[in-house]
């Protein structure tokens, strides 16, 4: 009979999960020494919404991420990181050690306990698909394999409560009945092909707008088949940046409403067959909701809702509709030769750097080799104008929008993705949340880039109409010292021709680099100007 604990961190291997992010506390300590004796490698972080952070990370490019804490203080500590992983659709497995089953007979009041000793589930509960304690030889293994396969269904995070009497208890295995969920209908599948079909022969000016489902379903292959066949403009949301290759030649950019380029919003907005796939429709996505979209002219789909027109289809699931439609061959093909590609809004920097001075020597320095992680901010906005030049080559928490996603996250991806150049976009106001985790990217012997925009301010607010507030301003660092404190490389830069170097010189490290960035409080990229302005009309109702 297989024990609980290693049964678990088998089957997670078997899914390809090659890295644990936590920290051990007294509750998990025997959690981890099961962990210890698996194949998955333990990845001690230095706080847990960094662990969370790491493991989203680590999920948007393997599919599936894997986090383990201890009870209370530690799975707690960890719930604002999991509740963007929920609100992005990044699918993560919590493990939490926890008071064993005797022990909680026999002890009411034990340490790291809040209310009840169901709280630390029930709290889970509201930012996870599926919370459980596995309490019970007889249920675990129905338990985790339903756990798993909501995970990887669903693409949300699910958490597994582990008392510490259980971690070596042999469990019986059940037949795996995986649990009902929506299937495609054959004939609602023909239906809505049909349909498209009809949209796409009729239409003058078909368009599609891509977004993070493409990503998370691993169906980027098929949107790049769709889109060649079609020979129609591509453009994605800021979630979904990079879900398309950015240098092809009919991609044409960011959509995002009002805030965003004139030019992707004219293509978009004057479609008269818009193909929005995988598509949040969230405020940043869509300029403030500023967005102009006609229901009538869109094919509208994702894992949860699928609509043409105003007609909407159960019963299909959004990776059958979509790789249907890829592999049609009624496809209709346009020539488009007026198709402007992506063209960023920005400009070196002669003298002292700029935001629009970075993007550019940022934009001459990425590569096919390159994964760009964003934190929130500027540094997220500022993202409309950045070149990527692969497919899911860029992370960003563009809908839950949590400070402090940057660096943890550069260490996931790393770790995700090893032969690709990790580099990580801060702001000085998210990097003195998280950036400490630098000391675990030394430990480990990874190698980021990292890009501190050191401005003293938090930009995005202090452009939102609220310049002269004194709660905007931060204390300043210095994050070159910093860095060699850390065991790092550290560089000052102040010039564009100081920037170029400094990446080169970052480039060649056999340690990871942070380049303290030094810009005006009052210097915003070309994509937060826009956004600001609608954003300071929200604000005023």
């Amino acid at each position: 009979m297989p024990q609980l604990a290693p049964h678990i961190f088998e089957l997670l291997h078997q899914q390809g999960v090659q890295h644990a992010f936590g920290i051990p506390g007294d509750f998990a300590l025997t959690l981890y020494d099961a962990l210890a004796a698996s194949k998955i490698e333990p990845i001690v972080m230095t706080h847990e919404p960094c662990v969370g952070f790491a493991a989203d990370a680590y999920s948007r490019i393997r599919g599936l991420g894997l986090a383990v804490v201890t009870y209370g203080v530690g799975g707690l500590n960890m719930i604002n990181a999991i509740a963007g992983a929920y609100a992005e659709k990044s699918p993560l497995v919590i493990l939490s050690g926890a008071p064993g089953v005797q022990e909680r007979q026999l002890h009411s009041l034990l340490h790291h306990k809040v209310k009840t000793f169901d709280t630390q589930r029930r709290v889970y509960e509201e930012v996870t698909l599926y919370a459980t304690t596995l309490n019970d030889p007889k249920t675990a293994d129905v338990k985790i394999h339903r756990a798993l396969n909501y995970a990887m269904t669903f693409k949300r995070p699910v958490y597994l409560e582990i008392p510490r009497d259980m971690v070596w208890a042999e469990i019986e295995e059940a037949e795996h009945l995986p649990p009902p969920i929506k299937r495609t209908d054959p004939d609602t599948l023909t239906e809505a092909l049909a349909e498209t079909l009809t949209m796409l022969k009729g239409a003058k000016s078909p368009v599609i707008l891509a977004c993070t489902e493409i990503h998370r379903f691993g169906l980027q292959q098929q949107i790049m088949a769709l889109a060649e066949k079609l020979g129609i403009p591509v453009c994605s949301t800021m979630l979904g940046k990079s879900v398309f290759p950015e240098g092809h030649p009919q991609y044409i950019g960011i959509y995002n409403g009002e805030a965003g380029d004139r030019y992707v919003q004219n293509m978009v907005e004057e479609s008269d067959c818009l193909l929005m796939l995988g598509v949040f429709m969230t405020d940043i996505n869509l300029g403030m909701f500023t967005a102009h979209l006609d229901p009538g002219r869109t094919v509208y789909a994702t894992s949860e809702r699928i609509a043409i027109k105003h007609h909407e289809y159960r019963n299909l699931r959004f990776e059958d509709f979509i790789r249907a439609l890829s592999t049609s061959a009624d496809l209709p093909h346009w020539d488009f030769c007026e198709i402007t590609t992506m063209k960023p809004r920005v400009a070196p920097s002669p003298g002292k750097i700029s935001m629009s001075g970075l993007l550019y020597e940022l934009n001459q320095f990425i590569d096919s080799n390159t994964l760009l992680v964003t934190d929130v901010g500027d540094v997220l906005f500022a993202a409309d104008d950045i070149q990527t030049r692969e497919g899911t080559s860029f992370l960003c928490p563009a809908f839950y929008a949590s400070m402090g996603f940057g660096i943890p996250g550069v260490i996931g991806a790393q770790l995700a993705d090893p032969f690709r150049r990790a580099i990580a976009l801060v702001g000085d106001g998210a990097f003195q949340m998280t950036g400490m985790e630098l000391v675990t990217a030394k430990r480990l012997g990874l190698k980021p880039i990292v890009i501190v925009v050191n401005n003293g301010t938090f930009t995005s607010l202090r452009a939102m109409a609220h310049k002269e507030a004194a709660f905007v301003n931060i204390p300043t660092l210095d994050y070159a010292r910093l860095a060699e404190v850390l065991g790092g490389l550290g560089l000052v830069v102040e010039t564009g021709r100081q920037l170029q170097k400094a990446l080169e010189l970052a480039k060649e490290s056999d340690t990871f680099s942070l380049l303290d960035v030094r810009i005006s409080p009052d210097d915003v990229s070309p994509g937060l100007e826009r956004l600001s302005a609608l954003f300071a009309k929200t604000l005023k109702g």
